[in-house]
C-alpha cells in the first residue's frame, strides 16, 4: 500500500482528496502547514507527496528546498498544487528545477490527479533510506540520524553520547541503572557527574516532554 502525504491548508480540498485516495486504497497522511508537512515527510517517509505552495509557517517552496537537500527525502516524487495564475509558466519552470515531478494548477480534475499519482508511483518507485529506530510509547529515536521524535514530531537532534543513553532508556522495559549507562557510554563507573549533566541536557532537548525522563532510586527511566 503506497503512502500518500497531502500537505494542504484548505480543509475542504483535504477532505475531497482524502475521500478520493482512500477509495483507491492508499495509506493517507495529512499536514496543514509547511512545517508540519516537512516533519511528516521525515517521520512517515511517504511514497508520494501532494504539496500546496501557499502554506502557513513554511510555504511550499521552502518545503521543497528542505526536502531536496535531505538524503532521505530527495527521491520522493512531489506533485505541486497551486492557484497561482500570474506568470504560471515561469513559476512551473522554477519549481520543477527544485525536483518537483509534476505541477497542477487549481482547480484541477480529480481524474487528472488520480491518474498522475498512479503514473508517478510507477515511474519513480522509492528506495528509501531505512534507519534503525527504537521507540517506547510516543518517544522514538532514529539511531542513524540521531533525531528524537515525540508523537511523530521531531523535537531534537542529539549528540552520539546522548543518542546512546537514550537508546538504552528506550530499549528498556523499566528503569536503567546508572552503572549500566556509565559502562555503556564512558566504560567506567566514575563519571556520575557527566551522566547527570547528560541526562539534564536530554531533558532540555525534550523540552515540554522532559517529564518523560524520570530519576529513580538506582538510575533513570524514560516513560513513553
Amino acid at each position: 500500500m503506497a503512502k500518500l502525504l497531502i500537505i494542504e491548508d484548505d480543509g475542504d480540498l483535504q477532505q475531497v482528496l482524502s475521500v478520493v485516495f482512500n477509495r483507491q486504497g492508499y495509506e493517507l497522511h495529512y499536514a496543514f502547514n509547511g512545517k508540519e508537512g516537512y516533519d511528516k515527510m521525515l517521520s512517515v517517509q511517504p511514497d508520494i507527496v501532494l504539496l500546496d505552495l501557499m502554506l502557513p509557517v513554511l510555504n511550499g517552496v521552502e518545503v521543497l528546498k528542505l526536502a531536496i537537500t535531505n538524503t532521505t527525502l530527495k527521491d520522493i516524487p512531489i506533485i505541486v498544487m497551486t492557484a497561482h495564475g500570474d506568470k504560471a509558466d515561469m513559476l512551473e519552470h522554477s519549481i520543477k528545477a527544485q525536483g518537483v515531478r509534476a505541477y497542477l494548477k487549481k482547480p484541477f480534475e480529480i481524474a487528472e490527479i488520480r491518474s498522475l499519482v498512479r503514473r508517478l508511483l510507477t515511474q519513480y518507485p522509492r528506495n528509501p533510506v531505512t534507519a534503525s529506530q527504537v521507540a517506547k510509547g510516543e518517544v522514538r529515536l532514529d539511531i542513524k540520524f540521531r533525531t528524537v521524535w515525540v508523537s511523530d514530531r521531531m523535537v531534537a537532534t542529539v549528540s552520539p553520547m546522548k543518542a546512546r543513553v537514550l537508546e538504552l532508556l528506550l530499549s528498556a522495559k523499566g528503569p536503567v541503572k546508572r552503572e549500566k549507562l556509565l559502562q555503556a557510554v564512558w566504560s567506567d563507573s566514575r563519571s556520575v557527574h557527566a551522566l547527570e549533566k547528560l541526562i539534564q541536557r536530554l531533558r532540555e532537548d525534550l523540552g515540554a516532554e522532559e517529564r518523560r525522563l524520570q530519576t529513580t532510586s538506582e538510575g533513570y527511566e524514560l516513560i513513553g
